[in-house]
């Protein structure tokens, strides 16, 4: 049989993922009657998280241990031309050597040619939509701030290494720019061009779109995080205190949208740290400069709302610090569920993105070193 083209989508977070795979497991009959596969996700949502993983090697939970074998099987039964698989999480897991060479050796074993989807977003909007999502999936408790400064020197808002990624495993990159005008037309009808589909194809190309959390939702979780001492949780705890957090708010009508961490200047400051790095990923793919390519999105004005830097109103505050209160008994009660602690690799946050112990000893080690002043 013919190599068949395997669009591999690998976000990055927060550039429309879950509006794309939403859109792929609603459409998986009709993908396929225009010559495109798409595989069973085994997720509410879509995401092809479990099939990522083990393709990278990654040991899973007992369910999930057939995903890569029930994947192949599934292709012997298509006589698809074209193949998609989405998962975001591969664009960390990628940095991992072990796990982008298993990776693409099994794509090639199974007859596929893998072309990387990326939808780069300008960095300042990134993390601040990137922080609201550790923050209410109780990984984070630093203050914004302090957030920027570790990831901003980190490789994960660097671009330049996909590119690096994409020449090692003869990969196509295909780069489409997330901008405010992908948020305004909906990212799935570009997502569609850029595998080689007609949008109008399609009903209702743009079904759904995740909203980044609000102050409040962020205050509340950072509280109850601080609250037990800033315990990491492991993976299962943070899923259902994360779900908890959202029931809570919505049942309480506390629900809100829209955090700003962004003061001008400080995007000024992450945009003029990663230019260089900006600059060479936009020249090779698109052949512009990152400035003219995201023209809209540069030097915007921010004006943060975050409360830890614009205090909310008396009545704000004590709804605020009952929320931390009764979420924080309700976080104490799902940590003493030993179900959800056991010890394993796919229940561990930083092993979950790829990170080894020797690397997250360097990563910490050098965090510390930034965050410690001269004497």
């Amino acid at each position: 049989m013919a190599k068949r083209v395997c669009y591999i989508h690998i976000g990055p977070h927060k550039t429309g993922t879950s509006s794309i795979q939403w859109f792929l497991k609603q459409n998986r009959v009709e993908l396929l009657k225009h010559g495109y596969f798409v595989p069973e996700s085994g997720t509410n949502h879509g995401a092809h998280h479990a099939i990522a993983r083990k393709l990278c090697g990654q040991e899973l939970r007992d369910h999930q241990q057939s995903a890569a074998t029930n994947f192949a099987g599934a292709l012997d039964g298509t006589p698809s031309e074209a193949v998609i698989v989405s998962s975001e999480e591969l664009e960390g897991l990628f940095r991992n050597r072990d796990y982008a060479k298993a990776f693409f050796t099994r794509i090639r074993e199974l007859n596929l040619e893998p072309k990387l989807v990326l939808f780069p977003r300008n960095q300042p909007q990134r993390i601040n939509s990137n922080y609201t999502q550790v923050v209410k999936t109780f990984r984070q408790s630093k203050p914004f701030e302090v957030f920027v400064q570790r990831v901003t020197r980190s490789l994960g808002f660097r671009y330049s290494a996909l590119i690096e990624l994409a020449d090692a495993y003869d990969a196509e990159l295909i780069a489409r720019p997330f901008t405010k005008k992908t948020i305004a037309h909906g990212v799935v009808p570009e997502f569609l061009r850029a595998v080689g589909l007609d949008p109008s194809q399609f009903r209702d190309p743009d079904l759904r779109r995740n909203e980044a959390a609000g102050p409040f939702t962020v205050s509340v979780a950072r509280g109850v995080l601080r609250s037990i001492g800033g315990k990491q949780l492991k993976w299962l705890q943070a899923m259902r205190c994360k779900t908890k957090l959202a029931a809570y708010l919505e049942e309480n009508r506390l629900a809100d949208a829209g955090y700003c961490g962004l003061t001008t200047a400080l995007a000024g400051q992450i945009e003029t740290e990663l230019r260089p790095d900006n600059d060479a990923f936009a020249q090779r793919v698109w052949g512009r400069p990152w400035a003219e390519v995201f023209d809209a999105n540069i030097g915007q004005e921010f004006t943060p709302n975050d409360f830890e830097m614009c205090r909310p109103d008396d009545s704000t505050e004590r709804r605020l610090g009952r929320a931390i209160r009764e979420m924080t008994a309700i976080v104490e009660e799902i940590l003493l569920d030993p179900a959800l602690s056991v010890e394993a690799p796919w229940n561990d946050w930083q092993r979950r993105a790829g990170w080894t112990q020797e690397r997250r000893s360097k990563t910490e080690k050098r965090h510390d070193d930034q965050l410690t002043p001269a004497s």
